[in-house]
């Protein structure tokens, strides 16, 4: 039964009623044996009930033979007058009314007297008992007959006088009489019936109308007949159609049997009385023992059920939960050992969480001056302290100076070895300190600050002990062995992060350098020429650049490239570009051809998974003249003079590095005096403000609109300006823009 579950009270239950099912079973044989012994008592009082009316019935025949033989030793011990005779069987007949009639006859059968009278010359030699009589029974009974409407049965005695058969005494009795003899045993729903040799009814005590032949064929009659008692059940009363059951006994002296039936309703009512009382006590006393499980089944499965739910509890996150169980037995120790564990638990996930805590405070910027306070708070809170500073040690004099402002001690400088942060670093191992006169000792400013307790271990990175983390207590706490291990855990994420932290600022400087020698001037003055650069790195320096190439014939080279990627690989690869195009572009006149050989040279010595999108074009001032190529770069925008709105220069390339086989179109425009074309990078279009929305081409082209006669210079700086309204301090990505203005052949400055 797979999908039956039983709880702990369930199964208490369950292993209880288990064992009560011996003791079930034998109250369930004990009760079949009960139930047996009350029916084999019903039936032995059936049985003696029928044995009692089979003995009614000897005794009204025997009363009967004994009338008869009285009166006819009466008759022949002296001589009476046969009035006289009429007079005395009237006289036996008023005292015994079971007599229907009363006849003395001669041996030859002929009728002495008689009463009632019988007609002249009547004679009774064909009556079957006076025939038996003759034989030299003692006395003999005849058959049933009707007499007068009433069952009668002829009872004849032998009258003898000095050894010889003088007479016959032949009378008939009414055996309706035995009615008024019932046994005193008789239910009211009992029935008595008197069954003659042939099994036919030959009285019905209750029933006079019963049919004759209604009993011939039970086997129970059978065996009565045959002399012995037997047991009658099963039988169904025609005229009612219910179930009978009771006894056949056999009338030995009549060869007749007596039969006692009674409902088995009533019958086994005591019976079943009985037994369900039995039962009910029975199920009564079972009752009371599951009753009895399950209250100590509860007592025991309720601690248990506790801590499950408080496992589920913990399961879901609450860890606070405590079960709290107030009982002094096993099951108290195991709640209380239960909450000790939630609190450790507790204990270990928020040391676990504010370690994360850290960790993502560490990772979540490079700037130190970010970085520190964000790491000291973290962690004064995870160690339930009040405050706490990070001190670094100065390379040169290993002198200590704090970090971290705001907490006892700020801006004062320590010596290895004094102080608490002294001895930490001089040492190189953690120092708990709870007294406040120890701490006075070895630290005499900080009691002063209010401080009673602290506990400070090293930072260390690269081997070598870079600084010291310190947190305190204003009031007198115990730092335990597990409070050390969480600061040192602690201690080594920040020493990392700072580590990394101040590696990552050398590398910033060292991309900030190169990418700074890679941009030419901001301003730029050419022969028919205008241009100015703007370029704003985000946070960490990337690959983006500009250039202006002067070239042979009075031509200049324009170019910007956007290098995916951050930091000195980006750099590098951007100073890479910068140089291979130059020399390129001196090399060959044509765009097309020079980002072909700069995409084949950066593809063959590809492998960092970098690539640069480029946009270079060489600009004929004398002639206006503008060819270009690009390789995945961003469309530069040409507003005319005359133009109501900036065009894109559109030139389509795979990006340089991805495939050296790649081929770049080229395509051409015609500028004239008082043109602008702007180029910029993807960081222009795509800055985002708090919404996610891209600041996009079309606003760049509807601020463009509004500056079409302004300094190059003017329009640079104002792109730049309404970028950076349009990010904040949300800016992920570089931006460079080059604004060219072209001036009439020969000039270098904008008139007006």
């Amino acid at each position: 039964m797979s999908g039956v579950r039983l709880g702990i009270r369930g199964k208490i239950a369950a292993i209880i009623l288990i064992c009560m099912v011996p003791v079930l079973f034998l109250g369930v044989v004990f009760y079949a044996d009960r139930n047996r012994e009350r029916q084999a008592l019903v039936l032995r009082s059936q049985r003696d009930t029928a044995q009692a009316l089979a003995a009614d019935v000897e005794t009204f025949i025997t009363n009967a033979v004994h009338a008869e033989r009285a009166a006819g030793a009466a008759v022949t011990s002296q001589p009476y007058p046969v009035i006289g005779i009429v007079q005395l069987f009237s006289a036996i007949r008023a005292n015994d009314p079971a007599f229907l009639s009363l006849t003395l006859a001669l041996p030859d059968g002929r009728v002495e007297v008689s009463d009632p009278s019988a007609p002249p010359r009547a004679t009774v030699a064909d009556r079957p008992a006076f025939a038996r009589v003759l034989a030299g029974a003692d006395w003999a009974v005849g058959p049933l007959g009707a007499v007068r409407g009433r069952p009668g049965l002829e009872v004849a005695v032998r009258i003898a006088d000095r050894g010889r058969l003088a007479a016959v005494m032949d009378g008939i009795v009414d055996l309706t009489q035995l009615r008024t003899s019932l046994p005193s045993a008789f239910a009211s729903d009992m029935d008595g019936v008197i069954l003659d040799g042939a099994g036919r009814v030959v009285l019905d005590l209750r029933h006079p109308d019963r049919s004759a032949g209604v009993f011939r064929d039970l086997p129970a009659v059978h065996t009565a007949l045959a002399g012995r008692p037997a047991t009658i059940t099963g039988f169904r009363n025609p005229r009612t159609g219910t179930r009978e059951l009771g006894s056949a006994v056999p009338i030995p002296v009549l060869g007749w049997v007596t039969v006692v039936l009674e409902p088995e309703t009533s019958a086994l009512e005591p019976v079943r009385t009985a037994a369900a009382q039995e039962m009910l006590w029975v199920l009564a006393f079972a009752g009371l023992g599951l009753f009895l499980a399950w209250v100590l089944g509860g007592e025991l499965s309720a601690p248990i059920l506790y801590l499950a739910r408080g496992a589920r509890a913990i399961g879901r996150g609450d860890l606070g939960h405590r079960v709290a169980l107030r009982r002094t037995d096993e099951l108290g120790e195991l709640g209380g050992a239960f909450d000790e564990m939630s609190e450790r638990l507790q204990r270990s996930v928020s040391e676990m969480n504010a370690l994360q805590a850290v960790s993502d405070a560490a990772l979540s910027t490079v700037d130190l001056r970010e970085l520190l306070p964000m790491l000291v708070r973290q962690i004064v809170s995870a160690m339930r302290g009040d405050g706490g500073a990070v001190w670094f040690a100065d390379e040169t004099t290993g002198d200590l100076a704090e970090s971290n402002g705001g907490a006892p001690g700020d801006g004062r400088r320590l010596r290895p070895g004094e102080g608490v942060v002294g001895r930490v670093a001089a040492g190189g191992r953690p120092l708990v300190i709870s007294d406040q006169d120890a701490l006075r000792a070895v630290d005499p400013e900080l009691p002063g600050q209010g401080v009673h307790s602290v506990v400070s271990v090293p930072l260390r990175a690269g081997g070598r002990v870079i600084g010291v983390i310190l947190v305190f207590a204003r009031r007198r706490r115990e730092f335990r062995p597990q409070d050390v291990r969480l600061l040192e855990t602690f201690a080594d994420r920040v020493a990392l992060a700072v580590d990394n932290a101040r590696a990552f600022e050398r590398q910033q400087e060292i991309a900030a350098i190169v990418q700074a020698a890679l941009l030419p001037p901001p301003s730029v003055r050419l022969p028919g020429l205008a241009i100015a650069g703007r370029y704003r790195s985000s946070r960490e320096v990337g690959g983006d650049f500009y250039a202006i190439l002067p070239l042979t014939s009075g031509h200049v080279g324009l170019a910007i490239a956007d290098v995916s990627g951050k930091g000195i690989p980006a750099a590098t690869l951007s100073a890479r570009t910068r140089y291979l195009l130059e020399a390129f572009a001196l090399d060959a006149p044509s765009p097309d051809t020079v980002l072909a050989r700069l995409n084949a040279v950066l593809a063959r010595d590809g492998g960092t998974g970098m690539f640069v999108s480029l946009f270079y074009a060489v600009l004929d001032p004398e002639t206006g003249t503008l060819r270009f190529s690009s390789a995945g770069h961003p469309s530069p925008l040409l507003l005319a003079r005359d133009a109501d709105a900036a065009a894109p220069l559109e030139a389509r390339g795979l990006l340089l590095g991805v495939d050296a086989d790649a081929r770049y179109s080229m395509a051409e425009s015609r500028i004239r005096p008082g043109d602008l074309l702007v180029l910029f990078t993807d960081g222009i279009t795509e800055a985002r403000d708090a919404a996610g929305e891209q600041f996009g081409e079309p606003r760049l082209q509807a601020l463009l609109g509004t500056l079409r006669t302004a300094q190059p210079e003017d329009i640079a700086d104002r792109v730049m300006a309404e970028v950076k309204q349009w990010t904040g301090d949300r800016q992920i990505d570089d931006q460079a823009f080059v604004a060219i203005r072209v001036l009439p052949w020969g000039a270098n400055t904008l008139s007006g």
